[in-house]
């Protein structure tokens, strides 16, 4: 609390762009001290300061501000109603029509509760919930990131080399990091990641059929200078992607507007696919996934019918198994027994969303 006490009392004082004649505690300063003697005069030009905003990890966010943490909360958005276990309000759905998106709370709402849950930075002048800022390191750097560049990246490869072995993979990311990488980072002046590339730094030691991602090893300014190389290197390879969307939402054939891979679970075709026009979230920091663009629309399926964009793990979730099998079947699907997931994604490599999810929940339909 005093810190918070001692911050408020500077952002005060920078407000009014002079020397304090108090300290935090409104403490007159002894007389005859020098800060007594400079009080009221300009610290800096006349000129004055302002609180921009609070950022830190999660943990940090939840102490300073004294919010609850638990594994078992109901609601989990100091923005609005978005909760875990109400369908009409799941914080999964990411349509324009989502209910949480009707939901929002306002500052006023958010500090009307009592004083042991009020946050000791509403002291602060210029505090609000929404300058609460998002931590874009872990985020970002070490959050989608790592799998978004890791996943583009050997999405490039794969589509260059036919029947790419997982021993090809590694010699074409070793020579990426020696022959392109390294010269962009050395042009551009910027520190390089000190790990090399190769299968094993993106999780592709052993199978073709795992996630790709970059690994640990890989710190979070690393990432970003891979985020930033891959953007310039993805874009020589815009060609790639001039086919259809592999998933069914006909989105324009240009590199940006073209979707990563479906089959990793990077993407989806139910839930549109995770545009590339995430490297222009990613670089703006602003997250822009292509189910915020594709919300609400519906997908032509192989017979020519149409369904509502599922989009909403709660829909999908809550449908008892019949349901998710007649969804599959109306895009094509078929389901063949009980299988496990293994079987599954060996020999049915493009399964939708749908039968991705089914598979998870139960392993028994597929395309």
């Amino acid at each position: 609390m005093e810190v918070t006490q001692i911050i408020a009392w500077i952002h005060r004082v920078m407000l009014t762009g002079l020397k304090p004649a108090t300290d935090h505690l409104g403490c007159e300063w002894p007389p005859g001290s020098r800060r007594a003697m400079e009080a009221g005069s300009p610290f800096a030009r006349q000129l004055l300061g302002a609180f921009a905003g609070f950022k830190s990890d999660l943990e940090a966010r939840v102490l300073c501000h004294r919010l609850p943490r638990s594994y078992m909360h109901n609601f989990v958005c100091e923005h609005d109603l978005a909760c875990v276990h109400l369908a009409h309000l799941q914080y999964g759905d990411f349509r324009s029509t989502a209910g949480w998106r009707t939901s929002a709370i306002t500052h006023e709402d958010y500090m009307i509760t009592s004083e042991s849950s009020m946050s000791p930075w509403a002291e602060v002048p210029g505090w609000r919930k929404e300058r609460n800022l998002d931590d874009t390191l872990h985020d970002i750097y070490q959050g989608i990131g790592p799998h978004l560049v890791a996943s583009t990246i050997v999405h490039c490869i794969l589509e260059e080399i036919p029947k790419c072995t997982l021993e090809k993979l590694d010699l074409k990311l070793k020579s990426l990091y020696t022959h392109s990488y390294k010269p962009w980072c050395r042009e551009n002046k910027t520190d390089s990641a000190g790990n090399s590339f190769s299968g094993v730094k993106f999780n592709r030691e052993k199978s073709n059929k795992t996630y790709p991602e970059l690994g640990s090893v890989y710190k979070a300014y690393e990432v970003k200078v891979i985020i930033f190389w891959a953007a310039f290197y993805c874009k020589d390879k815009a060609w790639f992607f001039s086919g259809p969307c592999p998933g069914h939402v006909p989105l324009q054939p240009s590199f940006l507007d073209s979707c990563v891979r479906p089959s990793w679970g990077v993407a989806d075709q139910r839930r549109g696919g995770v545009c590339l026009q995430i490297w222009r979230a990613v670089l703006v920091m602003l997250p822009i996934p292509c189910w915020g663009i594709l919300a609400g629309k519906g997908l032509p399926l192989q017979n020519n019918s149409e369904i509502p964009l599922l989009l909403s793990y709660a829909d999908l979730h809550e449908a008892d198994q019949a349901e998710r099998e007649v969804r599959c079947l109306l895009d094509g699907g078929r389901p063949h027994g009980n299988a496990d997931e293994h079987v599954v994604k060996n020999t049915c490599p493009n399964f939708c969303a749908i039968c991705l999810d089914t598979v998870l929940l139960s392993g028994v339909s597929c395309r």
